[in-house]
């Protein structure tokens, strides 16, 4: 039953003898509410009271627990923290409004109810509640494109939840999906549509960004007038040398480069235009044949989202890339996608980021700025022309975790076993849900809070996922 102090958003539950073998830390519990209604609840944060037993001062029960023997009086119970989702009604869960009464009876749900159905009418759902395979979680599919958070360290079975899971939620929700695979291995081998990075396009102005951080700025300072970048840039513009071999490519557009600033050079001193080609030759020791064969790819953003369109799911492969060309072909597929949005084009896409640190962590330098920039765009942007935006990480804050700004964006998150850094992260959820840091350090894999706008309950849910033998294997599915 209710103990004494509740209110109308908090309880708590004293257990009945030997139940405290029965209810569990997330069992889902409706009260009786004798001030009117029917309230679920889940229990969190439970307690075993003994005043005979208590380390903070002497009592006759610690004396006894030493010789072995128990004291003649023993006060012994158990409670349970009372998280409030809402009142049942009608049409679904509402706000409860009225002081929850001391004495109320407090029932536990069984693997025989389904509480789940009194969350919301939805006919799209992910996982199930953690313990009942039977429970399905029901989603709120308005706020799919108010972006989502998939946070848990390297075990914790994010990659699982996401390919499992939420991709088919997102298309059963009528969106294509553009996956961005940054170690290849987590969901290229998964799927028949899969499109290796080198084969992508990258715009003029990003190869520029990439070629001005290898040569650090081709030698000039930020502020100073770049006449060298200025060259390169006009020569990737005019030459023809995407799909070309890399030796062909790089000669083109180093020569290119090198006739505007010979032309260019008749106008200045001559030991100006001589500084400007020492300076160009210095930058093409750094942008070696190597470094041009990243970006001969013909593929162009607008493919890749009509491949996603026919075939419903693509998967970038960019595991035969380095840090800053992969950073590169996410930046020109984003611009593309952002430039739709601003001709007001709706897109009915969800773009997921796997290892969100990479380009968006907590102190952003270089492409990273950029790509942090672009992302936190994309998410204005999609909440009103149907972009989703699905990021996962091993961290949510600080040097493991996202970038602030990025995971402000993110309304809905699933948080799986955290890192230890990660700890106040874990306190500040701890404080408004009788969630202990503890349990998020230790959940089991497989198993996420849910939380935020896509999730019907006002209070976080613990889900799980069951994943059939035929899906495990690598199999390619679309």
């Amino acid at each position: 039953m209710v103990s004494s102090g509740a209110s109308e958003a908090r309880a708590s539950v004293i257990l009945y003898d030997g139940m405290e073998k029965i209810v569990r830390n997330e069992s889902l519990v409706v009260i009786r509410n004798k001030n009117g209604g029917d309230v679920l609840a889940i229990c969190r944060g439970g307690k075993g009271v003994n005043e005979n037993v208590k380390t903070a001062s002497f009592s006759p029960g610690v004396a006894y627990a030493k010789t072995g023997r128990t004291p003649s009086s023993v006060k012994e119970f158990y409670t349970f923290n009372l998280e409030i989702i809402g009142v049942i009604g009608e049409d679904g869960i509402e706000q409860n409004k009225f002081i929850i009464a001391p004495t109320s009876l407090v029932e536990m749900y069984t693997s025989g109810d389904d509480p789940m159905r009194y969350l919301c009418r939805s006919d799209l759902y992910i996982g199930h509640y953690w313990a009942e395979p039977s429970w399905k979680v029901p989603v709120l599919k308005q706020y799919i494109n108010y972006h989502i958070g998939i946070f848990g360290v390297t075990g914790s079975g994010k990659s699982y939840l996401a390919r499992y899971e939420v991709i088919p939620l997102l298309r059963r929700a009528g969106y294509s999906v553009i996956v961005m695979d940054w170690k290849g291995s987590d969901y290229a081998p998964y799927f028949e549509n899969t499109i290796p990075l080198d084969k992508i396009k990258v715009d003029d102005s990003t190869v520029l960004r990439y070629f001005s951080q290898l040569t650090k700025n081709f030698g000039y300072l930020d502020r100073e007038d770049n006449p060298v970048s200025m060259a390169v840039e006009r020569a990737l513009r005019s030459v023809e040398w995407r799909g070309k071999s890399p030796e062909e490519a790089r000669e083109k557009i180093y020569q290119h480069a090198k006739m505007i600033l010979q032309q260019n050079a008749e106008r200045v001193k001559r030991e100006t235009g001589m500084l400007w080609l020492d300076r160009l030759d210095s930058a093409f020791e750094l942008i070696t044949e190597e470094e041009v064969e990243r970006f001969l790819g013909t593929i162009e953003p607008w493919r890749i989202l009509a491949e996603a369109k026919d075939k419903g799911i693509v998967v970038i492969d960019m595991s035969k890339g380095e840090k800053e060309q992969k950073l590169a072909v996410f930046y020109s597929i984003a611009r593309y996608l952002k430039r739709l949005m601003e001709r007001k084009q709706r897109l009915d896409v969800a773009l997921v980021i796997d290892e969100g640190p990479q380009y968006a962590p907590w102190q952003p330098r270089g492409l990273e700025r950029e790509t942090t920039d672009i992302i936190i765009e994309l998410c204005a942007l999609g909440r009103s022309y149907g972009l989703s935006i699905v990021i996962l990480s091993q961290g949510m804050a600080g040097e493991i975790g996202l970038n602030a700004a990025v995971r402000r964006n993110l309304n809905t998150q699933f948080i799986g076993r955290i890192h230890p850094l990660d700890f106040e992260e874990a306190q500040k959820l701890a404080a408004s849900y009788y969630i202990s840091p503890e349990t998020l350090l230790t959940l089991p894999e497989g198993h996420f809070y849910f939380l935020g706008r896509m999730n019907p309950s006002p209070t976080p849910l613990l889900i799980s996922f069951q994943i059939n033998e035929e899906e495990s294997s690598p199999a390619k599915h679309g």
